[in-house]
């Protein structure tokens, strides 16, 4: 069964125009880490959290706001395939970019 591991994840712009951004991370709807108070050009160590999955697994990434909905900053789909120091790029909203490297073994 392939697992995935979720290294660290990299904020280029935040969503948040005031301060900064709160992150969890979700792996097929349930969060798995988070929130983490992001700033931009900082680098989150994830610390290697593994999860096993058949077919595909979600990768999502959410802005947690008091004030507002939460935003999604878009979901990824990641396949079986064995693969070392890969990148995902969340860009789903204008004013939001990160990065989260992983690896599928």
């Amino acid at each position: 069964m392939p697992t995935i591991k979720l290294n660290s994840m990299h904020c280029e712009k935040l969503q948040d125009s005031i301060s900064e951004d709160e992150i969890e991370v979700h792996i097929n709807g349930l969060k798995v880490a988070g929130p983490f108070g992001v700033h931009k050009d900082q680098t989150v160590n994830l610390g290697g959290i593994t999860r096993a999955f058949t077919g595909t697994v979600n990768v999502q990434l959410v802005e947690k706001d008091p004030n507002s909905a939460d935003d999604s900053l878009g979901t990824r789909v990641v396949n079986s395939h064995p693969v070392t120091g890969n990148t995902l790029v969340f860009d789903a909203l204008k004013h939001a970019y990160y990065t989260l490297n992983y690896s599928v073994s």
